[in-house]
């Protein structure tokens, strides 16, 4: 099962006090990824899950601590940088594993395994509905997007973010909107209940993965 090796790998990941201690999960991130062979939309999400998350952590580079070079906005210090590679290694690792997992798996595994596992139903609904309407709103974000640049050919940049801006809280409205019209047509097709999803009989590998991971937890 895949899920018990996400909960057991992120757990040893965020509980890691030093780099070298990342280093086990790190490679146990490549075994992965060499495994499963995921596809080549997937290292796209990993380089923008990358970016983002050293964007989110950038700031801790100007801790308190030893100045190694000095900035505009403060000194980097030897602290800052481990800080920063620590939060940025926790924060990749745990969450580049379970994109790697999930895009190769597929999402309905995942359903399965928390089914399997007793998760509370209304979470499971929760996450199949979210996981649905993720299509919505990015079909959304893409026909306005379209559309601002058909009609906002022959402007300056500045201009054109702004106005792509303030279609940020639109493109939410108009999701919400579709996903209601979407469930009321469930319902006048008979929706009832979720279906139940059955889960693949566990591997050895899955097992195995499971055990890699409960083993850096305690190391």
């Amino acid at each position: 099962m895949y899920l018990p090796f996400i909960f057991l790998y992120a757990i040893g990941v965020v509980t890691r006090k030093s780099i070298t201690e990342l280093a086990y999960f790190g490679l146990l991130f490549l075994v992965v990824v060499l495994t499963m062979g995921p596809k080549r939309g997937v290292f796209k999400k990993l380089g923008f899950l990358l970016g983002f998350e050293g964007l989110l952590f950038i700031m801790a580079l100007f801790n308190p601590g030893q100045a190694i070079l000095e900035t505009p906005l403060g000194p980097i210090t030897h602290e800052g940088i481990h800080s920063f590679f620590m939060l940025l290694g926790k924060a990749f690792l745990s969450a580049g594993t379970a994109v790697v997992v999930t895009s190769s798996v597929g999402f309905s595994r995942i359903l399965a395994e928390m089914e399997a596992l007793r998760f509370p139903r209304i979470l499971t609904l929760t996450l199949a509905f979210t996981y649905r309407y993720l299509d919505i709103f990015v079909d959304e974000a893409t026909r306005m997007k379209r559309a601002l640049d058909s009609r906002a050919f022959g402007i300056g940049k500045k201009e054109y973010y702004k106005k792509l801006g303030s279609l940020i809280g639109e493109i939410f409205v108009r999701a919400y909107l579709r996903n209601g019209r979407i469930y009321r047509a469930m319902l006048a097709r008979g929706f009832g209940e979720f279906p139940h999803l059955e889960e693949p009989k566990p591997s050895v590998w899955t097992a195995t993965l499971a055990l890699l991971a409960l083993g850096g937890l305690l190391l």
